[in-house]
Parts: structure tokens; sequence; C-alpha cells
């Protein structure tokens, strides 16, 4: 059982900065990688503990989530137990569903004090207004997979899947994040259209805009506006954050947080 998530004791974290993650995909990789993955992330999260104001999850964090009445995906003690000790330390801590665990919920909440969101949000920091969201269908041309995540997401959707055994569900959302590997191609091709919302996103009027999902970090300045795409966790331990001087592209290496690249475009 973890311990409380509340606090230890009430501190002023506005101007500590603020990180995002996304695309770890814990559960996906063979168990070498699983292995070293899941290491990084939690002495990242203990890093974490009094230096951040917040940290944004930003959908994908697990490559399968689902959450029944009383059993939650099993194998991520350690990580909740580090996220609960990151939200007891006063970090704020959101969690965005992704298209691989969208269902996360109220178990998870419990397990871990983090806010889950299903939707994009829009908090301010240092000033700025922030658009923040996996990103999964949101460019122009995902019209088809729109479609298909209203389906999966549907109550009689959840429903059905909530009728299976907790093993078989797993075994199949296994075999369906098979089907969707990541390739080299696959993230060329995805990086311009999420650019073009992210510049979309832009100009309906907030200061900067942040996703996942590409599994490549990107940065790009426009008219002091800032267009983010946080990178993976998987294979580039990508970390993007911000402080009153802007936003930086960070990478996890070494137990330490070192200047990371990023594609300008």
């Amino acid at each position: 059982m973890i311990a409380s998530t509340e606090p230890s004791s009430p501190r002023d974290t506005t101007s500590l900065p603020v990180y995002f993650i996304a695309d770890a995909h814990l559960g996906g990789e063979d168990p070498e990688a699983e292995s070293a993955k899941e290491r990084d992330l939690i002495a990242f999260l203990n890093h974490l503990q009094g230096r951040a104001g917040c940290l944004y999850l930003v959908g994908d964090i697990f490559d399968f989530w689902f959450e029944y009445a009383t059993v939650v995906p099993g194998g991520y003690v350690e990580v909740l137990a580090a996220l609960a000790a990151l939200v007891r330390s006063g970090t704020a801590v959101h969690f965005l569903g992704g298209n691989h665990d969208y269902w996360a919920g109220q178990r998870f909440e419990e397990l871990t004090g983090a806010a889950v969101h299903h939707f994009p949000i829009s908090p301010t920091h240092f000033g700025r207004r922030i658009f923040i969201a996996h990103g999964d269908g949101l460019p122009a041309g995902d019209g088809g997979y729109r479609v298909l995540k209203a389906v999966i997401r549907s109550r009689p959707a959840v429903f059905a899947f909530r009728l299976l055994h907790p093993t078989m569900a797993a075994a199949i959302a296994r075999w369906a994040s098979n089907l969707s590997t990541i390739t080299e191609e696959r993230v060329e091709r995805a990086i311009p259209p999420m650019s073009d919302f992210l510049d979309r996103t832009l100009d309906a009027g907030y200061d900067a805009a942040v996703v996942g999902h590409v599994h490549r970090p990107v940065a790009r300045r426009r008219d002091g506006k800032d267009a983010i795409i946080v990178g993976d966790w998987m294979a580039n331990r990508s970390v993007a954050a911000l402080d009153a001087d802007g936003f930086r592209m960070l990478r996890w290496d070494g137990g330490t947080l070192s200047p990371g690249s990023a594609v300008a475009g």
C-alpha cells in the first residue's frame, strides 16, 4: 500500500521549474530495456523532489493502463511509489492520458496523488498560457483515427473491455501495441502535421503548446511563442523544462539533467 500523498510541508513552488515528459511506454519493451528505462525514470522522479513546481506526464507513460474496480496493471509499484513521494514533497503532478494509457483514472489518482486529465488542459506558468495534450488525433488528416478514438473510449466499449479477464485484456493490448510500433519513417511523417497543429494552436491565442506522441523532441520559438514536442523517454530520455527564462530541452543522462538536442522545425 502506497502511503498518503499529502505534501509533508506546504511550500511555495511557483518559482520552481515546470517539467514535461512523455512516451515512456513502460511495459512495452524487452526486460533489459524495461529495467533501464524504469530505473532512470525513478531516479529522475526522485531528482525532482524539491526542485520542481510541477511535472506533466504528457501521455503514454505506460504502454497499457486500464483500471478495473479493484485491479490495476501490475509491475509498476516502484514507479507509482516514486510519483507518490514526489507529490508528497510538494510537486504537483498531472497525468494526461495518451492513446495507450487513456484509461487511467481514480485508482491511479489514489495511488499517486497525481491529477488525471482525459482532455487537453491549459494551465498558466510564469505568465504563459500553455496548451498541453498528448497529441494523438489532433493534427489535420487524423480524421479516421479520431473516429476510432471516440469508439474505443466510449462507455459501451469500456464496459465491454471490463468484462474481459485482466490477463486477457493485457494480452490484447500488447498485441494492439505491437501493431503500432514506432519507426523512424513514421516519426518523420508525423512531425510536419504535428508542427502545423502546434502553429494553429499558438495562433488561437496560447503562449506555448506542448505535446508528446511523436517520439522525437522538437522545439521552435515563433514570435515569442513556443511549440514543443517533448520527445520520448524510451530512447531519448527527453525532458522539456520551463522556468522564468523560458523553455529548455533537456535529457536525463547518467543521473543528471543535461542540455538536450531537438529538431528545430
